[in-house]
């Protein structure tokens, strides 16, 4: 009896300990499904930290409408990314264990070249490759075109599926819209239609605007389209950007990406952003071709193009990931893991990206509302 009391003691005491090595988070429910939230989630498996992530049936995705490239250079002034050295090897590890859990292959590594408009951009171009911080990244010009190295392309809308599914097998997805109304708020959690949860982490893109939990944050949303185009012979094997991206994809199938709208945040296609893609197109190749698919999505681009990761201000049972922008591939792997590393390990996070840079508007937002 003595033994079976030390036995039951013993296991309580790790249990206890478990909890406590992950901050008191048992179980965490996902809202959101795409690229961050996939994210957020293979960060909580690799923990072994129990989850449910909520999948809208209603809301179009970002994801699904991605192109998925990554790229070290930032074109206007030829600068390099930001947190390029620490967010490549991240990304590539990420989406390689990714596609071993899944048993596939989403990540490709890509030729990509950028179309030099004139001597003077040659020129500081130039400058940048021949120094040290650069010289891995890019090529001098040649041929009129400047190589880039260390770019690729994830698959986003078939990773997303096939990781929905799977975490459907597992009887972690609810497939339902999130509605702040049904959430409430507990001592140590949320309960969201009867289910408790540890802590919420909140990954829903551009829809976290009208979030009357996040909608004080100053995003500065950002609608992207892009078009799949066949032409009548291959005019480029390898990925070309003038002012967008030519992206081969066989067959004499190309993907023209993307556009930059701040006016009409509408999920559909537009005409002007056809136009705009096609004369863009036809800039570098004289050649006929069809429209064969339209695609658009809405970016959550930022006001200082920066993450938003943290916890609530008044609540600390719920987090966010957001503001991702236009570098969702680069940045989802390796802010997934710093966000989880806050919340599980106790560890900071960095000024850049911790909402508390925000909380002036927090503040301005409550006297609004009183």
């Amino acid at each position: 009896m003595k033994s079976s009391c030390s036995t039951h003691q013993k296991r309580h005491h790790i249990a206890i300990n478990l909890k406590a090595n992950r901050n008191g988070l048992e179980r965490v429910l996902v809202i959101g499904a795409g690229l961050a939230g996939i994210a957020v989630s293979e960060r909580l498996l690799e923990r072994g930290i129990d989850f449910q992530i909520m999948n809208s049936v209603n809301r179009p995705s970002s994801t699904e409408a991605a192109t998925g490239m990554f790229n070290p250079i930032v074109f206007k002034r030829i600068n390099l990314s930001w947190m390029v050295d620490e967010l490549i090897p991240e990304l590539r590890s990420f989406y390689d264990s990714i596609g071993k859990r899944l048993g596939k292959g989403y990540l490709e590594p890509i030729e990509f070249s950028k179309c030099i408009p004139s001597d003077d951009y040659a020129h500081l171009w130039n400058k940048r490759a021949s120094q040290e911080e650069y010289e891995k990244y890019i090529s001098a010009v040649r041929n009129n075109l400047g190589d880039i190295h260390h770019a690729g392309i994830l698959d986003c809308s078939t990773m997303m599926a096939d990781y929905q599914a799977y975490l459907n097998t597992e009887s972690k997805v609810i497939n339902s819209d999130f509605d702040s109304r049904d959430l409430t708020f507990q001592k140590d959690g949320i309960t969201l239609k009867g289910e408790f949860y540890d802590h919420a982490i909140f990954c829903e893109g551009a829809y976290a605007e009208q979030n009357p939990f996040w909608n004080w944050l100053p995003f500065k949303l950002c609608k992207g389209e892009m078009i799949v185009i066949k032409t009548e012979l291959e005019v480029c094997s390898t990925v070309l950007n003038n002012v967008l991206n030519i992206i081969p994809m066989g067959n004499c199938l190309y993907k023209l990406s993307s556009t930059y709208g701040w006016e009409d945040m509408t999920w559909e296609s537009t005409n002007e952003a056809k136009l705009e893609l096609t004369q863009a197109f036809k800039e570098v190749f004289d050649v006929p071709f069809e429209v064969v698919k339209t695609l658009a999505g809405i970016r959550p681009t930022v006001a200082d193009r920066r993450p938003f990761l943290g916890r609530h201000p008044n609540h600390e049972s719920i987090s966010l990931f957001n503001g991702l922008g236009t570098k969702g591939v680069m940045l989802a792997p390796y802010f997934s893991k710093h966000l989880i590393e806050h919340l599980v390990d106790g560890n900071s996070l960095m000024p850049d990206v911790n909402i508390v840079r925000h909380i002036k508007r927090y503040k301005n937002s409550l006297l609004v509302a009183d």
